[in-house]
Formats: C-alpha cells, structure tokens, sequence
C-alpha cells in the first residue's frame, strides 16, 4: 500500500485521504473531485496601515517616556523599560501577517473544506501528496 503523505494532522495512501485536526474525518479518493487551494488572510496578524502603525509606535515611546522617571535610571530598569516596549511594538504594531491555507473539493457531490493549516511547508506537502495520490487514483481506473 503506497503511503503519499504521513504527519501529525494528515495521512494519505492509495485510497483515503484522512484528516487528523480539528476532528478526524476521512475521504475516499474515489469520492473527492475538483480540489483547489485558498489562501486567507488573517485578521489576527499585525497589520494595519503605515498610519496605525507610526502612531502605535509612537504611543509606545510616549508611554515608555512617561514611566521612565519612576523606575529610575539603572542599568536594570532601563533594560527592562527599553525590552518591553521592543517586544510590544514589534509584536503588537509591526507583526507580521499569517495566512491559512486551505484546501476545499467536492467530496460526494458536497463542496467542504477538506484540510486547512497555517503552516505553509505542512500544508505544501500535504498538498504534493494528495495530488500523487490523486493521480494514482485515476491511473488505476
């Protein structure tokens, strides 16, 4: 029994293609027609316009400013005051976006999404392997 693809969210041979997350569910390959890719964008990424995110930088410095006084000037808080908002505005403003991947068909007559994932190299040999298989599907008929 040939295997295309093994991992921890997705299994495909030569006959099924199975799906471990979010809830098991497995698809004949006899019964999965018209497959194809859809790339979403997030809403959860950091984002927004080059406006939103000067002034998200800039409501950091302010607030960095305001707060430096009375933690005091060593070395200590300095780092600490100086960390944080690094962290809070390159994660918060400057984030960068993700996007999920996702592949939908029609499987018995029904379109639904087949397998979806925010890991591109995952989702890229998840897809490489249901094509294999795929094609092998339709070469022993």
């Amino acid at each position: 029994m040939p295997v295309y693809y093994r991992g921890p969210c997705a299994h495909i041979d030569h006959r099924y293609f199975e799906v471990f997350e979010p809830e098991p569910r497995r698809f004949a390959l006899g019964g999965l027609h018209g497959v194809h890719i859809v790339c979403v964008p997030s809403v959860r990424g950091g984002g927004g316009g080059a406006a939103t995110r000067l002034y998200a930088t800039g409501t950091a410095g302010v607030a960095v400013a305001t707060v430096w006084p009375a933690l005091g000037t060593g070395a200590m808080s300095v780092a600490a005051t100086v960390a944080a908002a690094i962290l809070v505005g390159a994660r918060g403003c400057w984030g960068t976006r993700t996007h999920s991947f996702e592949l939908y068909g029609l499987y018995r007559g029904v379109y639904q999404l087949l397998f979806a994932t925010t890991d591109e190299r995952m989702f890229e040999q998840v897809r490489r392997g249901l094509v294999r298989a795929m094609e092998y599907q339709a070469d022993t008929k």
